[in-house]
């Protein structure tokens, strides 16, 4: 068995040692390591040698310092590590100039390191044998428990990590709980492609991010941190293409439960936070309001203050046999979506549905639909269902806000069959409906509806005419009977004969203003009632 020379200098001693020349030979394999006591040690060289020296055989025959290493080089020889500081003061030149030309690596070993610190470690590996890096292991994992009992800083474990592996490290998080400082590493996010593949296989694997700052991609090895069957986050250990070894696995597997049990720290703080947040929700909503300030101040746990001008938003989707479960890690991901453009949007989550007061004061149309935008493209790459996003009027009071919960929600009742198009509806968008909306009296509506096209309605039911779709495009065409005809297909003559049949059934003649306003007024409550609860 062989190792690379990269892979070895993080075995052991040879971690405290560094490559001072030729570095483009780093992975060289390496199949054997040995110590060079003689002069004419080369001869007895087979290759792929890792060769150990004081340089004391030759520290004073400057014809061998020059050729050592085109000798080592034709011999297939992998690095030479030297150990100055006690026959010699440095690495002489010429050998380091020479290490450059052949791409040939020189490793510098510092004093405190012994020869054993390099050589049983590294052919232990090379033999396969487990128990090996067991020390290495024991201080690897001591090293965590400290950050683990001490509550050291997410930073501080990524640095930890960089040490022990020497690779660079990042720390990501999917959830509003655990916030990341900013860290050196320039890395495009995780997809959700690859969280899903990642909790799936719920261990380390093999993937390729992408460095803007590089502008390529970079191999990696990410470690899912998964709890209760979701991923919350990950660590990444960046760069890597063949110089993993097991124990950089088991040092990563053993930094992600150390990580996990301060995400379980912040998790179990949220999910209290998400329940009173709740029930501040249906207070603000549904409850009456005696006491303004005690609201007022209950909201103020979680930022809420009337002078953000707030917009009510409610998102609704089709129903996931998952139930409140489903819903709760849509509130997760929402707020680490939102904490993305605006930490001040709070989100709540009850009767199957998202609501959001959203901050709109001092925000621009475009900003607004720009970021609902981002908050509707983010919950379709989670899930796979119709979403329709509502929007009401931005509120200045309490009384305001729950206004902007009705209008909300009716812009996601009426703007879905309305305009079949969009995803996201603002209440200002539903014109006359907002009216209709407002009827308290629903069955006087109803009647009024009746007794004006009831019949009409009735007649297509046992007929072939489609006379209600006929008289809708009639008025979508600005009343042209010979362009309604050529919409609906059908001869100019039939579009005459329907509108007849149209006049001889309702008594209404489209040709009087009053009785064209009277069925204008009735098909847009027929396609509201189709829509709205109350009249179920």
């Amino acid at each position: 068995m062989a190792i690379t020379l990269n892979q070895a200098l993080r075995i052991g001693g040879l971690s405290k040692c560094s490559v001072v020349s030729g570095h483009k030979g780093i992975e060289r394999d390496i199949s054997n390591v040995t110590i060079m006591e003689v002069p004419d040690i080369v001869r007895w060289l087979k290759g792929k040698e890792l060769l150990l020296t004081s340089l004391y055989p030759i520290k004073d025959d400057e014809n061998a310092m020059q050729n050592l290493v085109k000798e080592l080089h034709a011999r297939g020889t992998s690095a030479l590590a030297i150990k100055p500081h006690r026959f010699i003061d440095k690495i002489p030149k010429v050998i380091l100039d020479e290490a450059e030309n052949y791409h040939f690596p020189i490793i510098e070993i510092p004093e405190e390191v012994t020869y054993l610190d390099i050589l049983s470690p590294v052919m232990n590996i090379i033999f396969n044998d487990k128990v090996v890096i067991q020390e290495d292991l024991e201080q690897a994992y001591q090293l965590l428990d400290e950050i683990k009992l001490n509550k050291v800083s997410i930073n501080q474990l990524a640095v930890t990590l960089k040490h022990l592996m020497k690779y660079e490290t990042k720390i990501d998080s999917f959830v509003p709980y655990i916030s990341i400082p900013s860290q050196e590493i320039d890395l495009a996010p995780i997809t959700e492609d690859q969280k899903r593949e990642l909790k799936i296989v719920q261990r380390p694997v093999r993937m390729n991010r992408w460095n803007p700052t590089l502008e390529k991609e970079q191999a990696c090895i990410i470690a899912p941190l998964i709890i209760e069957g979701n991923i919350l986050g990950a660590i990444t250990s960046i760069g890597v293409e063949k110089g993993f070894l097991e124990v950089d696995l088991d040092i990563l597997e053993r930094a992600i439960t150390t990580l996990s049990i301060e995400f379980l720290r912040k998790k179990a703080s949220y999910d209290l936070e998400q329940q009173y947040k709740s029930d501040f929700f249906r207070d603000l909503l549904f409850s009456q309001i005696q006491h303004e300030e005690i609201l007022l101040e209950k909201g103020r746990m979680f930022g809420f203050d009337l002078k953000h001008q707030y917009t009510f938003v409610t998102i609704q989707f089709s129903p996931n046999k998952e139930g409140i479960t489903f819903i709760a890690e849509l509130v997760e991901h929402l707020e680490f979506v939102c904490s993305q453009f605006d930490r001040k949007v709070i989100i709540g989550a009850f009767q199957n549905g998202l609501y959001l007061l959203y901050p709109s004061s001092n925000k621009s149309k475009e900003r607004i639909d720009k970021e609902l935008e981002t908050i509707y493209k983010s919950l379709k790459n989670k899930i796979d269902t119709e979403i329709y996003i509502g929007v009401g009027r931005p509120a200045m009071n309490l009384n305001d806000i729950r206004d902007g919960y009705d209008q909300a929600y009716q812009a996601v009742i009426l703007g879905r069959t309305l305009h079949d198009n969009k995803h996201i509806i603002y209440y200002e968008e539903l014109g006359f409906y907002r009216l209709l909306a407002t009827f308290n009296n629903t069955t006087e509506v109803k009647k009024f509806y009746e007794e004006s096209i009831g019949s009409l309605i009735h007649y297509d039911e046992n007929h072939d005419l489609e006379l209600i779709t006929t008289l809708s495009t009639y008025f979508a065409h600005n009343e042209s009977v010979s362009k309604t005809a050529e919409a609906l297909f059908i001869h100019i003559n039939t579009m005459k004969y329907r509108l007849q049949r149209i006049k001889a059934i309702t008594s209404l003649d489209i040709r009087n203003s009053e009785d064209k306003l009277i069925l204008q007024v009735c098909l847009k409550i027929h396609q509201f009632i189709q829509n709205d609860y109350r009249f179920r």
